[in-house]
């Protein structure tokens, strides 16, 4: 299948971009405790949207987490946490889906993971449960 955006123009929109600053916007957490058993299946979604407007380009990035036991009909925890990071566009160029798409994957997933893994890690540590270390991301 050929990619959507060439190496080139790839390579050219990432050449504009700096990283300007990165932080959390929102984080929702909730601890059911009555759903808490020792087969919890944990489930993480991610998704993102941007803008790009007076030279910076603003991602949107959200994780959602789940722990949830099959036998139970609502999860035992969830942690969403929503990052806003900023790109100052240093050279004219107009961002397109498709290299936000290849960008969010191979570089702000990847970017964000170790500071939602230390959240995470510290915000069920204060819910009381046992320690909870979420994996190394691999792409």
């Amino acid at each position: 299948m050929k990619p959507k955006i060439s190496p080139e123009a790839y390579r050219g929109i990432l050449e504009s971009i700096r990283l300007d600053t990165l932080y959390l916007i929102d984080i929702t957490a909730k601890y059911n405790e009555e759903y808490i058993s020792s087969s919890l299946n944990l489930d993480i979604k991610e998704k993102y949207n941007f803008e790009q407007s007076d030279g910076i380009l603003k991602v949107f990035y959200t994780y959602n987490l789940t722990a949830k036991d099959d036998n139970f009909e609502k999860p035992a925890m969830s942690i969403k946490a929503k990052y806003v990071i900023k790109y100052d566009i240093i050279k004219e160029t107009t961002i397109k889906k498709e290299f936000m798409d290849i960008f969010s994957d191979l570089t702000i997933s990847l970017l964000l993971w170790t500071y939602f893994r230390e959240l995470v890690n510290n915000t069920v540590y204060r819910m009381g449960m046992p320690p909870l270390i979420l994996p190394m991301k691999r792409i």
